[in-house]
């Protein structure tokens, strides 16, 4: 290994180092432990300076690549990973769970995401799927006193492991028919007619099912409502965000590789159907849903609908539209599930919206920013959710896909009832006979950053467009 190399692992290595520091602080100093939150963002902020210190580049013989495109996915998850730490702190002291091993996990999960963004291999991509992957299971399964976390946890394995050998198996025929699975050599391999093409459209598929799984697109998006309901609620924000970041990049390189090539005729009908099934059934389930967990799962599913929107387009112009909108939805979603996490006191239990009358009133400013995480789910303006549906949209409208993206708008339409059901309850009806909550500081300012940051970047989101659409013009 190169210093080179070495080098390039470093915004890796500098979240996997912050792990391990923080579980044997908590094993041979355990009056240290209340350093695991500020060790684990602290953690986190190294690794985005490290990582927007990268040299554009390959290293490792080629398996990793650093890039503009890479940076900005890398960053989206590095943005989750941090809000996710702050706001489980108060959680896990309140409900007695073990703060070191979970943060350490989560930095781990962290670093098989950053890893799979930059990998150029298929087998690699597929390794960094699973160091994530088992991590989350884990995750999900972390409040141990409550069978519905542990019922969350055994659904989302069972599944994950199905589907991680569908992908497996899509790898496996790919090399059988290329002789490599390396992602430069699928693409000359494709343009040059190598190998079967039933087969290859076979491996691809399975492939797509794959992360298609992990970004929870309808048909593969059944292990949704019960993991999000059953697990702990800022894990959640990690959970319906960052694998999904890294799933999308890894898609739309395939995507993208395919519309090059004699394979890549009905691959955009194919994701286009998928995005319209994720978002009418999405937006359709979480109309009639009364838990706030529940809406919020099937309302991701929909949500990623719209990503897919921009990767039935897969050309160079999508990567900027998907990342805004990841960023968006990593904020939105990391303030929704922050409040959640403190309005909602009793883990296990169901998570009835009608709890939440008169919340906003009681406790305004998480009140507020639940309401703002509400309108920029629901794409409403000024909010940073309306402009990551905007760039989504034009960026269809732009490559010949009106139809999708008026499907689109009419299932955001629908989208906006129940998010504004939310803040409807939190304003608009009188409260009933509860008990006062005692808020944590950590979960509030989580809260706060996220809704800060949501409303911010929608009114003025001129510097960091510009920012991103430079990176990815820069990397390709």
């Amino acid at each position: 290994m190169s210093a080179l190399d070495l080098s390039s692992l470093a915004p890796e290595l500098a979240l996997t180092l912050t792990g391990i520091l923080v579980l044997l602080l908590e094993a041979f100093i355990p009056a240290t432990r209340r350093l695991a939150t500020p060790l684990t963002v602290a953690g986190t902020l190294i690794a985005g300076w490290l990582a927007l210190g990268l040299a554009p580049g390959m290293s490792f013989g080629g398996q990793l690549e650093a890039s503009g495109k890479t940076l900005i996915f890398s960053l989206v998850v590095l943005v989750s990973t941090g809000l996710t730490a702050i706001a489980s702190e108060g959680f896990l002291r309140r409900e007695r769970i073990p703060v070191a091993e979970y943060q350490a996990m989560i930095l781990w999960a962290a670093v098989g995401m950053l890893l799979m963004v930059r990998a150029q291999e298929l087998l690699t991509i597929f390794v960094c799927l699973e160091l994530f992957s088992i991590c989350l299971y884990a995750l999900a399964a972390f409040h141990r006193q409550v069978s519905w976390s542990l019922e969350a946890a055994i659904k989302y394995f069972l599944m994950g492991a199905f589907v991680s050998s569908f992908v497996l198996l899509g790898i496996g025929i790919v090399y059988g028919e290329t002789a490599s699975t390396s992602l430069s050599d699928l693409a000359q391999s494709l343009e040059a007619g190598i190998g079967s093409r039933s087969l290859l459209t076979l491996a691809l598929l399975l492939l797509i099912a794959g992360f298609g799984f992990k970004m929870s697109l309808v048909p593969f998006h059944a292990w949704s409502p019960d993991t999000y309901q059953g697990a702990p609620s800022p894990f959640v924000a990690f959970l319906s965000v960052a694998p999904k970041v890294a799933s999308a990049f890894v898609m739309l390189r395939l995507l993208e590789i395919l519309g090059s090539n004699a394979l890549g005729d009905k691959w955009p009908q194919l994701i286009g159907i998928l995005a319209v099934l994720s978002m009418v059934l999405g937006n359709l389930l979480a109309l009639v849903q009364r838990d706030i967990k529940r809406m919020l799962a099937y309302s991701g599913i929909a949500h990623m609908g719209y990503v897919a929107i921009a990767l039935a387009r897969p050309t160079d112009t999508a990567w900027a539209p998907v990342a805004v909108y990841l960023l968006a939805y990593a904020l939105m979603n990391a303030g929704a599930f922050a409040a959640v996490a403190l309005l909602y006191r009793k883990a296990g239990e169901p998570s009835q919206i009608s709890e939440l009358a008169g919340y906003g009133y009681r406790y305004p400013v998480l009140g507020a920013c639940l309401a703002v995480s509400m309108l920029s789910l629901g794409g409403i303006p000024p909010t940073f959710g309306f402009i990551g549906k905007y760039m989504v949209f034009l960026h269809a409208i732009e490559n010949g896909a009106l139809s999708l993206a008026i499907v689109g708008v009419v299932a955001s339409l629908v989208g906006v009832f129940y998010y504004l059901r939310v803040v409807y309850t939190l304003y608009m009806k009188p409260e009933g006979e509860t008990e006062t909550l005692v808020l944590d500081g950590w979960g509030r300012v989580a809260a706060l950053l996220a809704a800060a940051a949501t409303l911010v970047l929608g009114v003025w989101p001129g510097g960091l467009l510009r920012w991103m659409f430079d990176a990815v013009a820069g990397a390709s």
